[in-house]
């Protein structure tokens, strides 16, 4: 089933350029419009990125090794993503006010910070110690210097995609049987299954009312009063949720029913409101965009509130780059 498209809000839509290689995305933005992401620059490598009106797109630096990724930014600013070490390890990192914090990992080499909360509460995802390729954990840091180990659902593996300002985390981990599971975690109640809509699911993004969404074949919307409601597509087969900010506006990627010249199916980045609606975001010119993050609304004491919505599309060359749209609420 598909979605009604709403009465279309005014759209614009900016490409953030790159740092000089070819392919940029963006990752998240805040209210204030400062967008992170991850850029190939002129040597190929993975940098993050922190782009703003005023400078550009900057490469961030946050950590002395070759690849490195920016994934949050909250409002104060403060940004999370992972990077080298220089020391065959890759870890999450924060960086706030300027300096870097090495957030470290749960025991093994590998880390990285997906997510972070208003407070500078931090989610993501480590591999822990042991022998060998160890499977990567959930963690979320509530406290500065202390990485909690989130479990699974049974399964090896778990990953924290996102957390609201009440520390309640949201992911994917898998079951017993290996099956993979959108959770909500919270502190008192541990992990919980969201369930699926027939496939596998994952949870992407939480608000403080505990709104979850993400992707289970279709995008999806969990509640606890209803659970887990299908929210359709732009016409095509599959769709995923990928954030969902305080006043319960949804962003994502939806197939459209349409190929594009090598018969792969378009996607196409789009706004649902609190309503229902849906709105198709639409590209640079290429056939595929997507939705990755979505700020608070701006100026909400407004006649025209703003919101930003961050990610990435593919130009008329079909060049993928980060993006920022401004969508006119009023």
């Amino acid at each position: 089933m598909g979605l009604e498209a709403a009465r279309a809000p005014v759209v614009s839509l900016r490409e953030l350029g790159t740092l000089g290689g070819a392919v940029s995305q963006a990752k998240a933005v805040n209210r204030r419009g400062q967008v992170v992401g991850t850029s190939r620059d002129g040597l190929g490598r993975t940098r993050a990125f922190l782009w703003q009106e005023d400078l550009g797109i900057v490469d961030l630096k946050p950590l002395t090794g070759v690849n490195t990724s920016a994934n949050d930014i909250n409002d104060n600013g403060e940004i999370v993503g992972g990077g080298d070490t220089g020391f065959g390890a890759f870890h999450a990192y924060m960086l706030s006010a300027g300096t870097s914090f090495d957030l470290g990992t749960l025991g093994g080499n590998e880390s990285e910070a997906l997510a972070v909360n208003g407070r500078g509460q931090v989610a993501g995802h480590s591999r822990s110690g042991g022998a060998g390729a160890a499977p990567k954990h959930a963690f979320v840091i509530a406290e500065p210097g202390t990485m909690i180990d989130l479990g699974s659902l049974g399964g090896a593996t778990s990953v924290a995609h996102d957390l609201n300002d009440r520390g309640e985390a949201v992911g994917l981990a898998e079951t017993k049987t290996g099956a993979p599971r959108a959770f909500v975690w919270t502190a008192t109640d541990g992990m919980r299954d969201l369930g699926t809509l027939g496939a596998a699911s994952m949870a992407l993004g939480i608000n403080d009312r505990a709104e979850v969404v993400g992707g289970s074949g279709h995008a999806f919307l969990w509640t606890a009063r209803a659970g887990m409601v299908d929210l359709g597509t732009l016409g095509g087969r599959t769709s995923c949720a990928n954030a969902i900010n305080q006043a319960g506006y949804v962003v994502g990627a939806s197939q459209t029913g349409e190929t594009d010249a090598r018969g792969l199916p378009v996607t196409h980045a789009f706004l649902r409101t609190p309503e229902g609606g849906i709105l198709d975001l639409g590209t640079l010119g290429g056939a595929h965009s997507a939705a990755v993050a979505v700020s608070d609304i701006v100026g909400a004491q407004h006649a025209a509130p703003l919101l930003l919505v961050a990610g990435h599309s593919h130009d008329a060359s079909g060049r993928m780059r980060a993006v920022l749209w401004a969508v006119r609420l009023g």
